[in-house]
């Protein structure tokens, strides 16, 4: 096969392809989630150097970035995604170069060691791209700030120069977000295999070493100092000492049987999960074709570059040192001590290292030694340098492939979510300031209610004044016996929101569960206490909901932030279940008949997977005299969902005493009544 002669950049191109693939493909159909929300609408309603305040109890460098950053991009989804992936490839450029710099005779390793860290499948918030961009940006900094370092030691014009940004730039990384301070003990190690060739001498190695590291050690304790006795936030705190002083033995245990699971999870468990192919069920037919596409298109594109890649000014590469083994045995082993130490700042405070949702951020710092072990290991498993890179090319398109499955899903929880907000507020077109929202098993994997509190006020408030937020949202299963501590009325409810508050109580609350494809429903004790599968905690918090709170007719109806949101979508079976259901809470019986007859002549799949969404137009032909629709309309509700007699018996006994007497209501309430063994009203 022909060889390709690729220009200097060909490989920061090619990081720019993976990250591209991985997580580009979806951009236009994706969002904010999580802590982006809530960043977005500070932005929004205090302006960028809303952040200084903002961040200033936990993380005040952070803020001065977000500053610069939100400056720049303000409140646009796309240009969030696209930042957060440039930011990722900037990171993967910086690890390439590095990589160069220590072995400047190894540099086909660099570039699958920095393919391997552009698509490290063991962290996958990446959509949530406003918030970890910034993850990103001061983790290039941190690993600009180790290739500064070497070239600080090297005697050259700029070395004290190279040597003082190096510095700098640790600080200022350690100091902004501290994920990665557990890395900063890799730099010894860094600076001994720099000073290898040119110093024998082990001693006086060892001796240069230490004087070059001691600036960053100082620092290292700087932060500590900071982190753990001057400066006090709400980050995790630092638990291990506390937790080895009272009980050493088992600490230490606990410590070591964490640490190993952690590194297991972080590093083989992470790639293993893209051989898991069991996901894919639930994406139908036409994003699996799309996956399966993706995964052969790219693992064959990957294959075919690295193996026709040959740098400029090299040899043929079958003859170069790449393939030695000894450096297999040194990336394996620097790749190990680097997950030994990534995890320390979530180990002193008991945070968890897991693969899933939220706790897989933990995971950023182990990318390094990761794709350090799997590129030495690749390199220690064969000497045929085309199975090496076949073997990159299919892990490459295994972890897009994962990346796109994971992009699919985010995709799919943002097209939930507005339609959770466009729906609420058909449902609720204005709301009473001061008034909670308590929901339970919230369909989202990436959102809260901390997060969808943002939205929420936003909508219903978008010209609020801070710091008092009108609104709250809470999951009850997160809040209950916390913030949340009852559901006795008259419970004062009071929310720090960083630079805003919510003040409350339960006296003004409404309930609703969202259940998609289900509609969202906004409970009503008196209407909605025997429906069948309730999520759990709904009867127990379903009698503080109170509708009244509800402003039917405001003076302007609420509506999303349509510039994130996008424009109301056209009127479709959700959209006349909630005009219907408001038309019920107000007696317009006549406004609810209509809303059915334009919600029964569209596509009638879409209402079996929610059979209560019956219930308004059951009650709305009963009270207009459509009795015969109105039998039919219960008879198809109980047929489509288990358990729904005691709800309809509710319905029909609140028709039996407020409908207008007929011959049709008497005959179809006593057969209703019959078949349904309802209570005689």
């Amino acid at each position: 096969m022909a060889k390709i002669k690729l220009p200097a950049w060909s490989i920061p191109l090619l990081l720019l392809l993976a990250c591209v693939l991985s997580f580009g493909l979806l951009i236009p159909w994706l969002g904010f989630y999580w802590d982006d929300w809530p960043s977005i609408w500070y932005l929004h309603f205090l302006g960028a150097d809303g952040f200084i305040e903002v961040l200033a109890s936990d993380r005040p460098l952070l803020g001065r970035l977000y500053l610069l950053t939100t400056s720049l991009f303000g409140e646009s989804t796309i240009s969030w995604q696209i930042f957060g992936f440039m930011a990722r490839w900037t990171s993967s450029l910086a690890l390439w170069w590095l990589l160069r710099l220590l072995w400047p005779r190894h540099h086909q390793q660099a570039a699958w060691i920095a393919i391997l860290f552009a698509l490290y499948p063991g962290f996958s918030q990446q959509f949530i791209a406003l918030t970890y961009s910034h993850v990103f940006v001061v983790l290039t900094l941190f690993i600009l700030s180790l290739a500064t370092m070497i070239l600080g030691v090297r005697k050259a014009r700029w070395s004290w120069l190279m040597y003082g940004l190096s510095l700098l730039l640790s600080a200022f990384s350690m100091f902004t977000v501290e994920y990665f301070f557990g890395l900063e003990l890799l730099r010894p190690v860094i600076l001994w295999l720099e000073l290898r060739a040119r110093i024998q001498n082990k001693r006086q190695r060892l001796i240069k070493v230490l004087v070059y590291w001691l600036p960053y050690l100082g620092i290292m304790i700087g932060f500590l100092v900071w982190r753990i006795l001057l400066y006090e936030t709400p980050r995790g705190e630092v638990l291990l000492f506390n937790n080895l002083r009272e009980n050493p033995l088992d600490a230490l245990l606990a410590l070591i049987r964490t640490v190993v699971s952690d590194v297991i999870a972080g590093s083989l468990l992470a790639w293993l999960q893209t051989f898991n192919f069991f996901n894919l069920v639930d994406f139908g037919l036409l994003p699996t074709v799309m996956y399966a596409a993706i995964v052969l298109a790219a693992a064959a594109l990957f294959a075919f570059l690295l193996y026709n890649f040959r740098h400029p000014g090299t040899d043929d590469p079958d003859q170069q040192l790449d393939s030695s083994r000894s450096h297999g045995i040194t990336l394996v082993l620097i790749g190990i001590f680097g997950l030994l130490v990534a995890g320390w700042p979530f180990w002193s405070t008991d945070l968890p290292i897991r693969l899933d949702f939220p706790w897989n951020r933990f995971t950023l710092p182990m990318m390094l030694g990761t794709s350090l072990i799997l590129g030495g290991t690749i390199l220690l498993l064969t000497r045929n340098r085309l199975l090496r890179i076949l073997l990159i090319g299919l892990l490459a398109g295994l972890a897009i492939g994962l990346h796109f499955q994971n992009a699919n899903h985010f995709r799919r929880e943002w097209n939930a979510q507005k339609a959770l907000f466009w729906q609420l507020t058909w449902r609720a077109p204005g709301i009473e300031p001061g008034t909670m929202l308590l929901t339970s098993e919230m369909p989202f994997e990436h959102y809260s209610d901390n997060s969808l509190t943002a939205p929420l006020n936003w909508t219903y408030a978008p010209e609020m004044k801070m710091p008092e937020m009108p609104y709250l949202l809470y999951q009850i299963e997160s809040r209950l016996g916390l913030n949340l501590p009852d559901f006795e009325p008259g419970t004062e409810i009071f929310e720090d929101y960083r630079a805003a508050f919510f003040n409350g109580s339960t006296d003004q609350v409404l309930v609703y569960y969202y259940a998609p494809p289900g509609c969202v429903q906004v409970l009503d004790p008196d209407i909605h206490a025997r429906l069948p599968q309730k999520p759990k905690h709904i009867s127990s918090a379903m009698p503080l909901s109170n509708l009244d709170w509800i402003i039917p007719d405001p003076e302007v109806p609420a509506e999303p932030p349509a510039h994130i949101l996008g424009p109301a979508p056209d009127p479709d079976w959700c959209y006349y279940f909630e005009k219907a259901d408001l038309a019920r809470q107000l007696g317009q019986w006549e406004q609810v008949v209509e809303f059915a007859g334009h919600a029964f002549q569209l596509d009638t799949s879409l209402y079996p997977v929610n059979a209560p969404e019956l219930l308004p137009y059951i009650e709305g032909y009963a009270q207009t005299g459509n009795w015969q629709r109105a039998v039919e309309l219960t008879h198809e509700s109980h047929t489509l969902t288990f358990r729904m007699e005691r709800a309809l018996c509710d319905t029909w006994g609140r028709i039996a005493a407020t409908a207008p007497q007929s011959e049709g209501k008497s005959a179809a309430v006593r057969d209703i009544y019959d078949q349904y063994q309802c209570d005689s009203p």
